[in-house]
């Protein structure tokens, strides 16, 4: 009886689909790429006094990064600070895109895009923001996962 008591308890919990999916599309799309674009910006030399926004977006990237692979394995703090680095990209997407459109610097046949972007810097935060703190993906993180 206790040998059966050992083995469930050292079994460890599967990674939910959600956090594959969540953290993998973080470390592309709002890590990897956005570091690469904006450090070769930054290098090329065609920042043109933009250079504290790159180095913002660097260090946002970098934060993602980091978090987007904790959290993939399981670490509780970087899902949290997962969801941080994720709300703060996006909702700096949205204005970007807001102040953009107000500043009349997009054609009118391409604000549908501007104001896509827009939308989605609410929804995608709050996509990763519910998923995130459901009951059983935060199971996931503070079970038998490794941190």
């Amino acid at each position: 009886m206790t040998e059966n008591l050992t083995t469930v308890q050292s079994v460890q919990k599967s990674r939910p689909t959600g956090v594959w999916i969540l953290t993998i599309y973080a470390l592309i799309l709002l890590g990897i790429l956005p570091f690469l674009l904006s450090f070769l910006l930054l290098v090329s030399g065609n920042a043109a006094g933009n250079e504290i926004s790159i180095l913002f977006s660097l260090l946002i990237s970098i934060g993602v990064i980091i978090s987007a692979i904790g959290a993939w394995k399981g670490n509780e703090k970087a899902r949290k600070s997962l969801l941080f680095f994720v709300t703060l990209h996006y909702v700096f997407v949205a204005i970007n895109n807001y102040s953009m459109i107000n500043s009349g610097q997009v054609p009118i046949d391409e604000q549908g895009r501007a104001w896509g972007a827009v939308v989605r810097g609410f929804i995608y935060p709050a996509v990763y923001i519910w998923y995130f703190t459901k009951y059983t993906t935060k199971d996931y993180y503070n079970g038998s996962a490794s941190s």
